[in-house]
């Protein structure tokens, strides 16, 4: 017999890990857009370029460590932006005693840590009256995420995708019940306002299509260090560190008379950068950048309309200690907590 990708089962874990090796025990199970299927991959070495052997062709393989990592490609719900940003960025504040549940969420100071809080990962897949897959990843951390806007109608007008990575611990089978489906509520770019260093280009109708990322360059290779731990005599990551983060911000707007973009980027004007988005008043998203300045403008067309592109250039602002933080509200608590 076969599974059919529908019946993947995907848990994401609600609570943060209290460390990399100790599994969470509670999952938000969600939706998603893309097919992929983790898989944990053990790599291993091969002696093929030593010397001594008499000839080029491999003699052994030797276990070197697990490789494990995915991405999440979902249409953008409250809830899992929040998930998202909380554990990307790490530094996380929730308010409220009853939904809506307010996040407040910054990056962390790595004069406090350089460890972003740890989750879990549930696959299972039923199959033959069995499990073809039911894996639990430990000890995951997110190397990036972007939110997606364009132009048009439905749900596709507004994405969050995700890229994770796992320690290599894994628990098979998982041991886990995953939860009912969570209600999500899906926020339409159509509900989106957006303020950059002083041009509301909703009001004007200009606005086409732009992303937010933030990539946090784990440090792979050093977590991997001496006593990091072994699973199937297969080395395992004991830590997954922040390296030189980047934020990101992209903008495409009709091109019209009198447009400021590009006397933005000569003068080099600095300003804030703010995008909103909602379900409702009680499900949704703020990205705040407290200092944007642009760092490319090119003209550009979309549908055969003249169009302007903009990169920008966010910056660390000193008042507010910050280059970026993100203000949720969904019906879901203890996020990341």
């Amino acid at each position: 017999m076969a599974a059919r990708i529908q019946q993947l089962i995907l848990g994401l874990g609600k609570n943060k890990q209290t460390n990399i090796s100790t599994a969470g025990s509670t999952f938000l199970r969600l939706k998603k857009i893309d097919t992929t299927v983790t898989t944990p991959k053990p790599v291993f070495e091969n002696d093929a370029a030593e010397i001594g052997k008499q000839n080029e062709f491999i003699f052994q393989t030797f276990p070197s460590h697990y490789d494990v990592a995915n991405r999440i490609e979902k249409y953008a719900s409250a809830e899992f932006v929040t998930w998202a940003t909380a554990y990307a960025l790490g530094n996380v504040t929730m308010t409220g005693s009853s939904a809506p549940y307010t996040y407040t969420i910054v990056p962390i100071d790595p004069g406090t840590t350089i460890e972003l809080p740890y989750f879990s990962v549930v696959e299972q897949v039923a199959e033959g009256g069995g499990s073809a897959v039911d894996n639990l990843y430990v000890g995951c951390a997110i190397e990036d995420f972007t939110y997606q806007f364009n132009y048009g109608p439905g749900r596709a007008s507004s994405k969050m995708t995700v890229n994770w990575v796992g320690s290599g611990l894994l628990t098979t089978p998982s041991g886990i019940t995953v939860p009912a489906l969570t209600t999500e509520n899906n926020m339409l770019a159509a509900s989106m306002s957006l303020s950059v260093n002083g041009v509301d280009y909703v009001a004007t109708k200009r606005i086409l299509s732009g992303s937010i990322g933030w990539k946090n360059n784990l440090l792979l290779n050093a977590g991997f260090f001496p006593g990091s731990g072994l699973q199937n005599g297969l080395q395992v990551r004991g830590r997954l560190e922040i390296g030189a983060r980047v934020p990101s911000f992209q903008f495409t707007a009709r091109l019209l008379s009198g447009s400021t973009e590009y006397n933005t980027l000569v003068n080099q004007t600095t300003g804030t950068a703010t995008l909103s988005v909602q379900h409702d008043a009680g499900n949704s998203v703020s990205f705040s950048f407290p200092q944007m300045a642009f760092q490319i403008v090119e003209n550009a067309e979309a549908d055969g309309i003249v169009a302007v592109t903009v990169t920008g250039a966010p910056q660390y602002n000193t008042t507010q200690n910050t280059v970026l933080s993100v203000t949720t509200k969904c019906g879901i608590s203890g996020i990341a907590q």
